[in-house]
């Protein structure tokens, strides 16, 4: 406790004033909430609202059915069957009966967060057993439900359907009273009460039809949703999480009370203060969050996927409510959606940098995380502008169709090689679609403006694929609560495609979600030619190790014959016993063969050479290809003792004519 108080006090007196000031008024509020009956007055406020269950105007989805491709249909229909059975997956497993689960539990362990006041958990805690909360949380978003009422629009209500979701709906609220269990965390409730508007827009659309067989359970879901997006508001305005750096969490937290202000208007029961707070912050957060090139500033792929959906859904609803969000917010979120076309791959997932939780805010489909084609899909839409290159799948215009009421109807023409710099992001693509080429590297800051956040120690390192095989691949992060210590070693710099000195970190890794501001990227340089590029870029991160130790690393890269050439030249005052490591993970390879200085891999239809200027060897290394998800794979390692003749070190990597 006495710890706990210290580092408390310590974090505040880091805060600039108007943080401290904020924090301390928040804290205070919440006590006087807790002790004064506070959250039982919100519920039976949110209980009275007047249910008139008009058929106002929708606050995000378009007021049309949009017609769908069979492909489509049957997509959403299979969801959506699915969803009712509860034959589907969160984070990788098998989701627990819908009807009976109890949504406070870890059900891979059997691990139950008893009720208690939401202020009274801790989840950074040693344990034998790596349950972890966010598995509960992501059972508690609701976000599965969206493609079952999306079915329901399309096809037709059928009462059944409609009386199961209100069943679900009101038994998750009577185990999870306002304040009063695991499910009330800030982030969770805002993308919670996100997906609790697009329902509550699906059962408004619906209402229309005038069907009399499915009018009591339409009437119940209204009144249901509309309480529950009254109380979530509630909760989420008094729990903001604001501070100096501010991120996802507060972007979901703007968002949440933009529609929660928006859906209760017609109700008498709209706090001005929300949309005021929200019009003051929103603009300024997305000129924060996301660098002028759109790559946004956490330095993670799946967050910069979250965080433009949110973005781009609260510039939709703010275009249907007459208050457009400005040019520059709007060129930023289109440059946004840029980025995330261009870090696609071959297989169609996005590059795995960073942390990914694999969060989704356009959940018409929702089986596929990795993939930004829903992101890029809606913001062409949106916009009417032929962003990026790449040709997604059907299904991935599906949140277009139901919120734009069409895709964008121009056909992307990919080309062959392209080089896509983001210079302030700090990653530059080399890619070949009409190979399967990809590379990109990261030459950039550890994110969220030095701070580390859900970014890692990853500079200099990057991903490659050839003739569409994953070759070299970014590891990404399995977890987070659920075990601490891997948590860390999936952010270090021994698990990336880099290169370490002193077995030490690239920057210092100082807390769970923090790592310090070392490794600056300096040189950075790229110089484009038909087939490809050559990029350079240092760091001197390990200064703080031993002065004057830089990296120095050089990226040659041919598109057109899948080959790339890495040039690493160790810049040390003292060579004598300085040892240098690199990693190179490969994924899943049943058949790797290990020749000296050569590694040969692949598949019966493409083979990949590994070879360098030093002996090679392969090491047994998990990597995550999603939230809660760990695979057995490879890594390619080299090491050496620096000596004074001995600095300058090459890598090439391409596809071979070599069988495996």
């Amino acid at each position: 406790m006495k710890f706990r108080i210290l580092n408390l006090v310590r974090r505040a007196i880091s805060k600039p004033f108007p943080v401290v000031y904020f924090k301390v008024r928040q804290a205070i509020h919440l006590q006087l909430m807790h002790h004064f009956s506070g959250w039982k007055k919100i519920t039976a406020r949110s209980e009275g609202l007047n249910n008139h269950n008009s058929c106002e105007k929708t606050i995000l989805l378009n007021e049309i059915e949009p017609v769908l491709s069979n492909i489509q249909r049957n997509a959403l229909e299979e969801i959506a069957k699915n969803v009712i059975k509860s034959k589907f997956l969160i984070f990788g497993e098998k989701a627990p009966n819908l009807m009976d689960c109890n949504f406070s539990e870890d059900w891979r362990f059997g691990r139950c967060w008893l009720p208690k006041y939401f202020k009274k958990y801790s989840f950074y805690e040693e344990k034998e057993l790596p349950y972890d909360v966010k598995f509960p949380w992501e059972l508690s978003r609701f976000h599965y439900l969206i493609p079952v009422m999306a079915w329901q629009l399309s096809k037709g209500a059928d009462k059944s359907t409609l009386a199961w979701m209100l069943k679900l709906l009101i038994r998750w609220r009577q185990e999870n009273p306002l304040a009063y269990s695991v499910n009330w965390y800030p982030m969770e409730a805002s993308i919670r009460m996100i997906n609790l508007v697009i329902l509550f827009d699906f059962v408004s659309l619906l209402s229309k039809s005038k069907d009399e067989k499915t009018k009591d359970e339409i009437a119940g879901l209204h009144k249901i949703l509309l309480t529950m997006i009254r109380e979530h508001g509630e909760f989420v305005w008094v729990n903001r999480e604001f501070t100096d750096i501010r991120g996802n969490h507060f972007t979901a937290n703007l968002v949440a009370l933009l529609f929660g202000h928006l859906a209760l208007k017609n109700y008498s029961a709209a706090p001005i203060k929300w949309r005021k707070y929200v019009d003051h912050w929103l603009e300024k957060e997305i000129s924060l969050q996301f660098y002028s090139d759109g790559v946004n500033f956490e330095k993670s792929c799946g967050y910069h996927k979250l965080v433009a959906e949110l973005f781009v859904l609260a510039g939709i609803v703010l275009d249907k409510a007459g208050s457009p969000i400005n040019y520059e917010s709007r060129q930023r979120l289109k440059n946004a959606a840029f980025f995330s076309d261009s870090i696609a791959r071959p297989d169609g997932l996005a590059a795995n940098f960073g942390d990914n939780d694999d969060a989704v805010a356009l959940p018409f489909v929702f089986d596929n995380p990795r993939s930004h084609g829903s992101l890029v899909e809606l913001t062409r839409s949106w916009l009417k502008a032929p962003i990026g290159t790449n040709v997604y799948k059907e299904v991935d215009t599906l949140a277009a169709l139901f919120i734009m009421g069409q895709s964008y109807c121009t056909e992307q023409k990919p080309t062959d090689v392209e080089v896509i710099e983001f210079p302030e992001g700090g990653y530059t693509v080399v890619r070949n679609n009409s190979n399967g080429f990809f590379f990109m590297v990261d030459v950039g800051e550890v994110g969220m403006n030095g701070r580390g956040g859900h970014g890692h120690n990853d500079l200099l390192s990057f991903e490659l694929c050839i003739d569409g095989l994953n070759v070299v691949i970014d590891p990404g992060c399995s977890g987070y609560t659920a075990d601490l210590k891997k948590k860390r070693q999936y952010r270090s710099t021994s698990v990336h495609s880099t290169v370490q000195l002193y077995d030490e970190e690239i920057a210092k890794i100082t807390g769970d979600w923090t790592i310090s501001n070392d490794a600056i990227p300096k040189d950075i340089s790229v110089l484009k030619n038909e087939s490809g590029a050559v990029i350079s870029a240092s760091h001197g991160g390990y200064c703080r190790i031993k002065d004057n130790s830089y990296i120095n690393r050089q990226f040659s890269i041919d598109a057109c014959t899948q080959s790339i050439i890495i040039d690493d030249e160790i810049d040390v005052p003292n060579y004598d016993k300085t040892k240098v490591t690199w990693h190179y993970p490969v994924g899943q390879y049943p058949n790797i063969k290990v020749m000296d200085n050569d590694v040969l891999f692949g598949n019966s239809d493409t083979s990949i050479e590994v070879s360098a200027n030093l002996p090679l060897s392969i090491l047994k290394a998990p990597f995550s290809t999603g939230y809660g998800i760990e695979k057995d794979g490879s890594v390619v390692v080299a090491e050496s003792i620096l000596k004074s003749n001995e600095s300058q070190f090459q890598f090439y990597i391409r596809k071979s004519l070599k069988k495996i």
